[in-house]
């Protein structure tokens, strides 16, 4: 069954006498960071994965190790055990609040998965935007934390990267 919403767009698109073709959401992406604003996200997202019969991919995005601090300072000279154990950790503690997300989406029939990518020197925003591609996601949710412009100018903003850069239709959830 189809989101009302698009339901209610193409039903006056049709009647505006524009041409309609027929929307297909097979795949979802949910952008995920463990916020509260994701997580918001993350329950349009299920929402949606159920109506459309989609499938849902939770997906984190780890983001690289920063060469200020000790860690990447360790990491510029060689200590590769050091940025694995410290990644692994950062795996494992997101799985923690990941998992569970996914098996409130099973528990409500949705097919669903998990993803943890890890940037790799690109950006948070350009690892979403090159998965979304590359695995033919249909639609990408994410949050906001609602940032005035002038935040979003200084500090950047998945949410806006994403929604500018990605191949398919974003919905940013406030």
């Amino acid at each position: 069954m189809p989101c009302t919403a698009i339901v209610d767009a193409l039903s006056w698109h049709a009647a505006m006498g524009f041409m309609v073709s027929k929307i297909s959401i097979r795949k979802i992406m949910v952008a995920v960071d463990g916020s509260a604003a994701s997580d918001k996200a993350a329950v349009y997202a299920m929402h949606l994965a159920k109506m459309e019969n989609a499938e849902l991919v939770f997906t984190h995005v780890i983001e690289d190790i920063k060469m200020g601090g000790v860690i990447g300072a360790r990491a510029k000279y060689g200590d590769i055990k050091l940025v694995e154990g410290y990644n692994r950790a950062r795996k494992e503690s997101a799985l923690q609040w990941i998992n569970p997300l996914v098996e409130k989406a099973k528990n409500e029939n949705v097919k669903a998965a998990n993803e943890i990518l890890y940037d790799t020197g690109k950006s948070v925003t350009g690892v979403i935007v090159e998965q979304a591609k590359k695995n033919d996601i249909d639609l990408v949710v994410v949050g906001t934390r609602g940032r005035s412009k002038f935040k979003r100018l200084l500090v950047g903003s998945v949410a806006s990267g994403v929604s500018n850069h990605a191949h398919c239709p974003v919905l940013v959830v406030r």
